[in-house]
């Protein structure tokens, strides 16, 4: 009874794997530089607030605006005593931000996906996912039960005979992808795979965490950007990445939304988002709606850091398509020590990404807005300062 050795035995595991994860405390708020509780202070590359908002002022002071008027927490699901007038006001804004005709918010990025795909896809369905598509979609699809085929990433011609050998052997088919792959930087053929799934009549659901903010003249995604709305009706989002804050969202069609507030388990039977997120998300929005010069200072700082690491020898870098940019390595001790150098040696945090987040480790940069053009030459000058010490090239990967 209650004996844990196997626990011990699970974590040695991972730690002679060289994939036991410790957790880094911030001390100050999560900005371009950032200290450690340590006692370093680092440049962030880590992280996912890429337009800065996080700490703006504005958002800050619209998080205590609401938390005074409403209270600090929601009290409740949003079917009993947790939606407030800011709840209602949010989601109206979020169905004409995404050009839809109605939304509704998740208390995570997470349980939006994992809401989502269980509750409008049933066990008599099938569902083509890429097979880079993130843990929380292929959790989603997990929990509903549904027959899944994975294609090869990005690979919209596997994607069509898998339909052909398949679809007519289910109810329904879905096709679910991420718009930006927030491990590899790139982009979904979303036009390619819009055709093949209006060919075949198949639903697709798409998530656009990374892409939300980023692009657009207005910051609403790819699809968007893409002029792609009539092939994707449902849309699903974040507002813990380019908003800067949390929780999530879905956009679509008024009758598929009013279905998700009926069966969507994690929203029916979650606390809802407190109403000081809800505020400040509302002025994220905003900031965001009305900035083009910070996705404009975005993808300039991507820019930047791409070339300049395009230039280091030894350090293959991924084709440049979104803000994320990756060092993609053979093996994890290699990339551990490469990432605890940037950060003991040259204060730079940018943490190893391994199994089973990912296939092959990687180092991932992302840049923020606020980022100045001396913090990307500095990390520039950093991996080529680390990148002479590499004793063996083909511990890279190219991709």
């Amino acid at each position: 009874m209650n004996n844990f050795d196997f626990i011990n035995e699970e974590l040695e595991l991972l730690e002679k794997n060289n994939l036991k994860r410790e957790i880094k405390t911030v001390k100050t708020a999560n900005g371009p530089w950032v200290e450690l509780t340590c006692g370093k202070r680092v440049l962030q590359f880590g992280s996912n607030n890429f337009l800065g908002l996080s700490s703006h002022p504005d958002v800050i002071n619209s998080i205590k605006s609401a938390a005074s008027k409403f209270g600090a927490g929601s009290t409740g699901s949003r079917l009993l005593s947790g939606s407030s007038e800011l709840h209602s006001e949010l989601e109206k804004v979020i169905a004409k931000f995404e050009s839809s005709e109605d939304s509704i918010c998740f208390s995570s990025g997470y349980s939006t996906n994992i809401g989502i795909l269980s509750s409008l896809i049933g066990k008599e369905d099938v569902v083509y996912s890429d097979e880079y598509n993130h843990a929380s979609i292929i959790d989603g699809i997990r929990f509903s039960g549904a027959k899944k085929f994975i294609y090869k990433h990005l690979d919209v011609n596997h994607l069509e005979s898998l339909i052909l050998e398949n679809s007519t052997k289910f109810r329904r088919s879905f096709i679910v992808t991420d718009t930006v792959f927030s491990m590899d930087g790139d982009i979904a053929p979303l036009a390619e795979i819009g055709e093949i799934a209006q060919k075949y009549d198949c639903i697709t659901i798409v998530d656009e965490a990374h892409a939300t903010g980023v692009f657009s003249s207005d910051g609403s995604g790819l699809v968007s950007d893409l002029g792609l709305n009539n092939f994707y009706p449902i849309k699903i989002g974040t507002f813990s990445k380019a908003f800067g804050l949390e929780g999530g969202f879905c956009s679509g069609p008024k009758n598929v939304i009013e279905f998700l507030r009926n069966k969507a388990r994690s929203f029916m039977f979650s606390t809802s988002p407190s109403p000081a997120i809800v505020g400040g998300v509302l002025k994220s929005l905003e900031l965001l709606k009305d900035g083009s010069w910070r996705r404009e200072k975005l993808w300039q700082n991507a820019k930047q850091l791409h070339t300049g690491l395009k230039k280091i020898y030894k350090l293959p870098v991924n084709n440049f398509k979104t803000p994320i940019i990756t060092l993609t390595f053979k093996n994890i001790d290699d990339v551990m020590i490469f990432s605890n150098r940037l950060l003991n040696e040259c204060h730079i945090w940018a943490p190893a990404i391994r199994p089973p987040t990912v296939k092959e480790p990687r180092i991932r940069f992302t840049p923020i807005s606020t980022h100045s053009e001396d913090d990307i030459d500095y990390v520039i000058r950093a991996v080529d300062f680390l990148s002479k010490d590499l004793k063996v090239e083909p511990a890279f990967l190219s991709t």
